[in-house]
């Protein structure tokens, strides 16, 4: 699963909307380097309890056994690779990588934090959701809760969304939602803090945030078509257009191309999702489209 990173705001622009669910953050642990414990991304990984950590007999695998909070562990690349059984499936969800804290050697136990990147949310509508396990079935009842921030990554900051959350005592995957609106139109942080006690290990894949966010007006909708899309160059219509902009999905307006011979070149345009306004002698026309 590809990563993707799109920003949403409150809005303020001059033409007609309508929200539209859209994933605001998503990202499937994929593109971390195998068994990173820091520098995943834009992720913060927060190691409060200092303890060192189980690993397993015979499996050998980097940062194994060190103090650390949340590892990208990856069950294809441990030496020898760590084929799931019944009671012990240590397996991503999504392709072949997972976050996963490994229980702390001694008390106090686990005190490990996984960190969002900050995320604008959108209007209304927001929702968080991820899948979540233990590991091993013989030491499951991994504990968790979930926390939000607005004002940074210190734990100090957090406050708390959930309960503390016990997974079964399987080697299955769970979803688990929370509904963010109490903090609409805001930029949050999203922590999941590990209390586990002398479990094993707890896994977490398919982070997502969806929420609605900046949509598109059908008015005219079908009187132009607007192609490729997604693109990496040019966007064609199909008419006439007089001219065109286009904003980010927060509304600011990031560019004004000039429209030759029915086209705009949008190939300085970072990679992500854009809304289009043009306009048309019939009036204003706004669509969605996607620059690779």
């Amino acid at each position: 699963m590809i990563k993707k990173l799109l920003f949403a705001g409150a809005l303020a622009l001059a033409f007609n909307s309508v929200n539209a669910q859209s994933v605001i953050f998503e990202d499937s642990f994929e593109t971390y380097t195998d068994f990173a414990i820091a520098n995943v991304g834009s992720w913060t990984l927060r190691d409060v309890d200092l303890k060192t950590t189980y690993g397993f007999q015979g499996v050998t695998f980097a940062n194994s056994g060190v103090a650390k909070s949340f590892q990208v562990f990856n069950s294809t690349t441990t030496n020898p690779v760590l084929d799931p059984t019944e009671t012990s499936d240590w397996t991503a969800r999504t392709g072949d990588k997972v976050m996963v804290c490994f229980a702390a050697t001694s008390s106090p136990w686990n005190n490990d934090w996984l960190i969002s990147p900050q995320i604008q949310l959108g209007t209304n509508g927001n929702k968080l959701s991820f899948w979540a396990k233990s590991c091993d079935a013989d030491y499951g009842l991994e504990r968790f809760r979930v926390y939000v921030s607005t004002t940074g990554t210190a734990v100090a900051n957090f406050a708390s969304i959930s309960n503390v959350i016990t997974t079964p005592d399987d080697a299955t995957w769970y979803e688990y939602t929370y509904d963010l609106d109490a903090y609409a139109g805001q930029k949050v942080y999203i922590g999941i803090q590990c209390t586990s006690q002398d479990q094993f290990g707890f896994a977490i894949d398919d982070f997502k945030v969806e929420g609605n966010i900046l949509g598109v007006s059908d008015v005219n909708k079908k009187s132009v078509s607007v192609y490729p899309n997604p693109t990496t160059d040019y966007l064609t219509f199909s008419q006439k257009v007089n001219s065109a902009e286009v904003y980010d999905m927060a509304g600011k307006l990031v560019s004004s191309p000039a429209v030759v011979d029915s086209k705009i070149d949008v190939k300085s345009l970072q990679n992500g999702t854009y809304v289009l306004k043009i306009n048309t002698e019939a009036g204003p026309i706004t669509q969605k489209f996607i620059k690779k």
